[in-house]
């Protein structure tokens, strides 16, 4: 028996988790096995400004200052 592993979203409501999108491969009543975890949010800019310590932002920009001499040339 060949299993194959699908990530898929779906939503839950009343006590249900319905796919967003058809399953392959998956028979109508089949047990399966589900794995959950919520969706992760994506945060706008404006959520994280001012998440990262003085010194960290300082680490970050010489990193980021370090990696655009690298390909400077290259442009």
């Amino acid at each position: 028996m060949e299993t194959t592993t699908q990530t898929i979203e779906a939503v839950y409501e009343n006590n249900v988790l319905k796919p967003i999108k058809p399953l392959k491969g998956i028979m109508e009543h089949e047990n399966v096995v589900l794995v959950v975890r919520p969706r992760p949010v994506k945060k706008g800019l404006r959520e994280v400004a001012g998440t990262l310590t003085h010194k960290e932002a300082k680490e970050m920009q010489k990193l980021i200052d370090e990696e655009f001499e690298k390909i400077e040339g290259e442009w």
